[in-house]
């Protein structure tokens, strides 16, 4: 039974996938079009014989282009467990269980009825929007990861109303020997009133029509399992799923006219650093205060990012938001603060490749990162500042309105030059392009703004 329920769901996910990438280990099975729904995009290892140091290495690699990193082990073991998790990575174990025998009892279930996917939308939607982790976009990726499943196989979708509202819902795929019941949800307004044994057991009664085998999965520490086993379900495998979760930050996003501004994936910097290597200024004028673009080499520049993500924290951080234009990286708008629960004090810099400069996109990347800290985070105040000779960084701040503060000097290439410091007050500030400013919620703990 378990190799049958195993070749279903192998169908399954690669008939779901919209990009496939063999390894040594396993298979990269992605789809590009919903980035951030983690069961669509994951490193697949059968389990026994793997090596836990090239899968993680493997993972690395094949899963650049994502900000979490997702192995799940289809024949689960503790030992292969335990050694991802000395590698960074959080278990969960699914356990598959098949129906053997009768119900311990049945339930009205005249409230549930087969419906369109697209009546469910609604109610999925706000089921996720309603989790701490959850918004709109994640939620319409949700939504777009379920049609890629609808593709790859038959899927029935049932619902149990009350009072003419969607209140429960669950689906039913089926290759026509093998059916599996999914996505179990009661609404939260509707739960304690066992929607969710009613549904699972309207679904199980239509499956076992006309199909062979029958199964589910079950978190291995989470109540449900009790539900189906009681629905006579028993266990007959495992399936482990280890997670590395983003940064939380990677949720930010900043979006003026024509930028968005956001942390990127390693695969990203590494398009970003193409952009940096082919250029940003002549190079007999060094416009930093740090000559980081003498000497310029990729693995440094990655580490550079990941050391600001890796150390950030409410007392001193920096955090370097890339631009993309037309979804390709152009520079970078940094902003960084010490101790800005009490100095309420931001810091900012920036860089673009040298294609991309003077057409206002500066502007719009100032403007941007100076709503997040004025309107965003609370900031007072905001400070910057030009090396002598860099005309176009000054111009950028003369259209906020900047006041120079002093000078200073700095020496980037060990000779000094003339540093001007400004400074720009929050009732001060008037953004020149409108800036939105999406999924800051949960986040301010982390600046040092509560």
């Amino acid at each position: 039974m378990i190799v049958q329920i195993e070749g279903f769901r192998r169908a399954l996910e690669l008939g779901a996938a919209e990009r496939r990438v063999p390894a040594t280990q396993g298979v990269g099975l992605f789809s590009d079009s919903v980035p951030n729904v983690y069961d669509a995009n994951f490193f697949s290892v059968d389990g026994p014989g793997a090596v836990p140091d090239r899968i993680a290495a493997e993972t690395e690699s094949v899963m650049e282009r994502y900000h979490h990193r997702r192995v799940i082990v289809e024949r689960g073991e503790d030992a292969l467990a335990a050694a991802l998790m000395r590698h960074g990575y959080q278990l969960s174990t699914h356990l598959v269980l098949a129906h053997a025998r009768e119900p311990d009892r049945r339930v009205d279930t005249s409230m549930v009825r087969e419906v369109e996917f697209e009546q469910l939308v609604p109610a999925r939607t706000a089921t996720t929007v309603a989790e701490p982790w959850g918004d709109h976009e994640i939620a319409t990726q949700l939504n777009g990861a379920k049609r890629l499943i609808m593709r790859a196989v038959p899927t029935r979708f049932f619902a149990a109303t009350v009072d003419g509202q969607i209140a429960s819902y669950c689906e039913l795929r089926s290759d026509g020997h093998i059916a599996q019941i999914e996505d179990v949800e009661a609404v939260h307004a509707y739960r304690g009133r066992g929607l969710g044994r009613a549904i699972v057991q309207y679904a199980l009664d239509e499956a076992r029509r006309d199909h062979e085998v029958v199964f589910l999965e079950a978190l291995a520490d989470d109540w449900p399992r009790l539900l189906y086993e009681r629905l006579g379900f028993d266990v007959v495998g495992r399936r482990d799923f280890l997670t590395k979760f983003p940064h939380p930050l990677t949720r930010l996003r900043l979006r003026t006219p024509r930028l968005e501004l956001r942390l990127a994936t390693v695969a990203e910097l590494r398009q970003l650093y193409e952009v940096a290597a082919s250029g940003i200024h002549e190079p007999s004028f060094m416009p930093f205060e740090f000559a980081w673009t003498d000497g310029l080499n990729e693995p440094n520049f990655l580490a550079y990012h990941a050391e600001k993500l890796a150390t950030f924290g409410a007392e001193s951080w920096e955090l370097p938001l890339v631009a993309f234009l037309d979804g390709r990286p152009v520079g970078v708008q940094s902003v960084s603060a010490q101790g800005f629960a009490s100095e309420h004090t931001v810091s900012t810099g920036s860089w673009l490749g040298r294609p991309f400069q003077g057409q206002g996109l500066g502007t719009e990347m100032r403007a941007a990162v100076l709503t997040l800290a004025f309107d965003g985070l609370g900031a007072a105040t905001a400070r910057s500042g030009a090396i002598q000779g860099n005309a176009q960084s000054l111009g950028v701040s003369q259209k906020f309105a900047y006041e120079h503060t002093g000078i200073s000097t700095v020496s980037p290439r060990n000779i000094p030059v003339e540093h001007a410091n400004l400074e720009l007050l929050r009732e001060r500030f008037r953004s020149p392009v409108p800036v939105e400013l999406a999924g800051l919620a949960g986040l301010l703990e982390l600046f040092g703004a509560l």
